[in-house]
């Protein structure tokens, strides 16, 4: 909150309900992904925001699988999956 304050007091604009996934991404998309497995939640929202966004893969630590599962749907036959234990895994 101070930082709230401090900009304020600069006179720099800011939203006080800023949204980082509704400004990143459009509905569309957000339903999309939603449709081909990702949770519904703001913290896989936010999440896909990254993935889908970003220049360089992301690392995704995925307990429950979710994650996987959707990037699997979402690329669909121009995915490779790799991990450490592949074989020849160095050249993939």
């Amino acid at each position: 909150k101070k930082w709230l304050a401090k900009g304020k007091e600069q006179g720099i604009p800011f939203s006080a309900d800023f949204n980082f996934a509704t400004f990143l991404a459009n509905p569309t998309d957000v339903r999309d992904w939603n449709i081909q497995g990702l949770p519904m939640d703001q913290f896989s929202t936010e999440n896909g925001v990254v993935v889908t966004r970003g220049r360089r893969w992301p690392l995704m630590v995925d307990p429950q699988g979710q994650a996987n599962k959707w990037v699997k749907s979402m690329e669909g036959s121009q995915l490779t999956v790799c991990d450490l234990k592949t074989k020849d895994f160095l050249r993939q």
